[in-house]
């Protein structure tokens, strides 16, 4: 439960305070000083900052949310890292199957996921699932039909590639998402403990280095994600969400004159602000938002809309 807060009554009343999840929504906060205090998620949706000192000040996820989200993350990777376990263990079981076409199948196997890794990269989870995976599955079914009533084969081979496809794709989809999501909590260390858990996980189950190796794509892959890449707007929408529900809030706030120098600006939303004239000075941005774009220090004050 968000805690609401009054209407200042004197100058400089929120300045160099604790006012993690505090809500200032639809309040007349213009000229007030906030300066140097902690704004991690605070509620300034509607509000008028016009002209508020907003210098030294930390927006982004309360501490509490961050460790519950910290904590979803690297759970979901482990998770990833089990999945990536279990198609490397049936890509092994086609390569020491006695079946030539079963030996054959772990072969194209390998070469499509490393084909998937590089597409993901470049294009998108998303589009790598659509363009390659899904076309790739279609035909193993349809070969595997032909060669089981046809009598030139058994189909294992098609059977066992496509789960070891499936299998990748999941553990893609699954892996960046958690990986994006910790990329969202403005801390290098949580995105890398959350990556590397995921794959030392898989790993330790039996999954190899090529599941290390997978879970490394994943972080690498998701941190891309949160740049300007094309391709990745699905993985984007997971992070914006995170933005958008739990960082600090100026949704449809006025902010003209609104001094931001030396502030720490993380996982704010600026969503229909209106930011004429703000004084950004040598602010840090990171994963702050307005719409559906991410906005960092490579982005201009004009690009935040």
């Amino acid at each position: 439960m968000s805690t609401v807060i009054p209407k200042p009554n004197i100058p400089g009343e929120y300045s160099k305070k604790n006012l993690q999840g505090s809500s200032f929504k639809n309040k007349d906060l213009a000229n007030t000083d906030f300066s140097g205090s902690d704004l991690r998620g605070v509620d300034f949706t509607g509000s008028n900052l016009s002209g508020a000192d907003l210098t030294s000040a930390r927006t982004g996820i309360t501490s509490l949310t961050v460790i519950l989200l910290f904590v979803g993350a690297l759970t979901v990777s482990l998770l990833s890292g089990y999945i990536a376990m279990l198609a490397g263990r049936t890509i092994q079981v086609m390569m020491a199957s006695k079946d030539s076409y079963v030996r054959i199948a772990g072969i194209v196997s390998l070469v499509i996921i490393l084909l998937f890794i590089i597409f993901s990269y470049l294009k998108g989870v998303n589009n790598a699932i659509k363009s390659l995976v899904a076309p790739v599955v279609v035909l193993a079914i349809v070969i595997g039909i032909v060669a089981k009533f046809s009598g030139l084969g058994t189909g294992k081979g098609m059977l066992y590639l496509i789960l070891a496809l499936i299998l990748v794709a999941v553990m893609f989809v699954v892996g960046t998402i958690a990986r994006a999501a910790a990329g969202t909590l403005s801390s290098a260390i949580l995105f890398v403990v959350v990556a590397l858990g995921g794959g030392m996980f898989g790993k330790s189950v039996g999954g190899g280095l090529g599941t290390v190796i997978m879970a490394i794509s994943c972080a690498i892959i998701s941190k891309k994600a949160l740049g300007d890449a094309k391709g990745f707007d699905d993985l984007r929408k997971v992070a914006t969400f995170i933005t958008r529900r739990f960082g600090t809030s100026f949704r449809n706030s006025k902010l003209a004159n609104a001094n931001f120098s030396k502030s720490k600006i993380h996982n704010a939303d600026f969503t229909n602000a209106d930011v004429s004239s703000v004084n950004w000075g040598d602010s840090k941005k990171a994963n702050c938002i307005s719409g559906s774009a991410i906005i960092t220090d490579k982005k201009t004050q004009k690009e935040i809309k």
